[in-house]
């Protein structure tokens, strides 16, 4: 009988109530969800966030919001139960988003923009920024063309692809407000960055005009906060390997295919059955040969570094950022130069980059910033060769054609293509190479004054950025008839000279110039305004002026000067949901 009892009243329900509130402002949260573990009972919050649920000794109550961490609490004799959810890091509500000119609270963003903290970037190791963004933010398309060490930064597109020419599907780049490059986007250290948004719809895009057609990729840069200094510094250094490799088929297989085709065609066979045994079993390596070029020119395997330091901090009136990094890249392809040659014909690339950000308190309502950064690119390559498409070229050369190098250690030329070419490793021992070397400096500064003094939410910002391009190149190569190679008959044991008849190494040739030399001047000036009226009545608006110069020195897509100068504006309202 006393058991019956404790039975029946552990299985009696009551009513338990409370009240859910955001753990970091202490404001209700209209709308929770408030459920019974494996029961499917459940409420939510009114607009006070209270609730009330019938619930039972010994079940769980599951309390959730969008964007908020589910909390789970145990039921024992509670009848009042309030709750605090803390936002989550994973779908954080109140992170703020950079919206063009300025930014606002994800939950109160109406417009169509996604964005990524660089924290989630940095795990990344990867040389270009456009590379690291790939499947990370809703809308952006990438497509990486290249795989060359200094020159694998993806295309890419917002919200797709709408015009045939190329250059017409570019989205505007914003780095710090400054119009950046492609080529400047892919040079930039992740490193350096805070966070980055994508404008994806015209209520987002319409402050930057036409410009702002295909999208806007907007970048914010890291600043210092204060406190102590801080110093970070992070080491990397990994491999590169190919994703997937091609399987080409060695010469026996090839030469069957090459019968079968010219039986086709009504031709005579080219190789006979002796030829077919040779390739086959592999016992006359030269005038049989059997060459799988993928291996020979390219290495199973190559090293990537990445070393930065940073060190932030300030104090309530200076505030300081300064970075430095180094970033190493090498090529998967072989160098076949030889030591006493001091030419490296190899592909890698080299980056330097510092930045330094500065901000300055002047005044409770005024502030400043001043910005360097400059970078420093290298990138090495063979002199007017593409080792890739030469191996997939069939037409150009075959895993017969002629032996990597010949008995006596001298090139062999293709003996069986016209022009009777040297071998691929004898033209990236041979022919030289190409070196371009950048240089990019920006200097930024800017105010911003808060005018609350005569309306709450106004304020006036004004910078000016000023930018160089310098490219340089060195070029020293020589051509593929500049060398000699020869072609060994194993029958006679004789060396014959390709019949270019080139019996001596000539020099190289050494060429040098400019690639790029370019100024940009960038001026901005405007006034905002951004207020929550009777905490229901979000009204934000930016008058902007802009001018830009462009002055080309050297640059073989682009001549001349550049000035162009807009006035804009955008007006946004939005009721905020009580």
């Amino acid at each position: 009988m006393c058991l019956l009892c404790i039975v029946q009243a552990y299985s009696q329900s009551f009513t338990i109530s409370g009240t859910i509130i955001d753990g970091e402002s202490n404001e209700p949260l209209i709308g929770a969800g408030i459920l019974v573990k494996g029961a499917g009972r459940g409420t939510i919050t009114n607009i006070d966030g209270k609730y009330s649920l019938e619930v039972k000794r010994g079940e769980t109550l599951v309390f959730s919001f969008v964007g908020y961490q589910n909390q789970e609490v145990a039921i024992t004799n509670q009848r009042t139960l309030n709750i605090a959810l803390r936002v989550s890091e994973a779908n954080n509500l109140n992170e703020v988003v950079i919206t063009g000119r300025g930014s606002a609270k994800r939950i109160t963003l109406t417009g169509a923009v996604s964005g990524i903290q660089a924290n989630e970037l940095r795990r990344v190791p990867t040389s270009s920024l456009q590379n690291t963004l790939s499947g990370k933010l809703p809308g952006f398309f990438s497509q990486q063309r290249s795989g060359q060490p200094g020159k694998d930064a993806s295309d890419f597109f917002i919200r797709g692809v709408s015009s045939l020419n190329e250059d017409g599907n570019k989205p505007l780049i914003m780095v710090d407000d400054v119009e950046y490059s492609y080529e400047q986007l892919s040079q930039i250290n992740v490193n350096e960055i805070e966070s980055i948004s994508i404008l994806k719809d015209a209520s987002t895009t319409a402050i930057y005009g036409i410009k702002g057609a295909n999208g806007v990729l907007v970048v914010k840069t890291r600043r210092g906060e204060e406190g102590k200094p801080v110093i970070h510094v992070r080491a990397e250094a990994g491999g590169q390997i190919p994703v997937r490799k091609p399987n080409f088929l060695d010469s026996y297989n090839t030469a069957l295919l090459v019968n079968e085709a010219r039986t086709n065609d009504g031709l005579t066979k080219m190789f006979t059955q002796h030829d077919l045994e040779l390739f086959k079993d592999g016992s006359d390596p030269y005038g049989h040969p059997n060459v799988n070029w993928y291996d020979e020119v390219f290495k199973k395997s190559a090293m990537q570094s990445n070393i930065n330091v940073d060190v932030s901090g300030g104090t309530k009136r200076l505030k300081y950022f300064v970075s430095g990094g180094y970033f190493s890249q090498g090529g998967l392809v072989r160098n076949f130069a030889k030591a006493d040659d001091d030419v490296n014909t190899g592909y890698f690339y080299r980056r330097f980059d510092y930045r330094t950000n500065l901000d300055f308190t002047v005044t409770d309502n005024l502030t400043m910033r001043l910005d360097f950064s400059s970078r420093f690119m290298n990138i090495n390559e063979p002199s007017s060769l593409n080792a890739t498409g030469e191996i997939y070229n069939f037409t150009a050369m075959h895993p017969y054609s002629a032996p990597v190098l010949n008995p006596d250690g001298s090139y062999a030329y293709l003996s069986d293509v016209d022009g009777y070419g040297p071998t691929l490793n004898a033209r990236l021992a041979n022919e030289g190479y190409t070196r371009t070397r950048r240089n990019d400096n920006n200097i930024l500064y800017g105010v911003n004054w808060k005018m609350d003094w005569l309306t709450k939410g106004l304020s006036a910002n004004a910078r000016i950025a000023y930018s160089t391009i310098d490219e340089v190149f060195r070029k020293v190569n020589r051509g593929k008839d500049a060398y000699p190679t020869y072609h060994y008959d194993p029958t006679t044991d004789q060396y014959n000279i390709n019949p270019n008849r080139k019996y001596a190494y000539s020099q190289y040739a050494l060429t040098a110039g400019t690639n790029q030399a370019v100024k940009n001047l960038d001026v901005q000036a405007s006034i905002n305004y951004a207020r929550v009226f009777n905490g229901i009545h979000d009204v934000s608006a930016t008058l902007l002026y802009s001018r830009q110069s462009r002055t080309v020195e050297k640059n073989p897509d682009d001549t001349g000067e550049k000035d162009s100068r807009k006035l804009s504006g955008s007006y946004r309202y939005r009721r905020l949901q009580i």
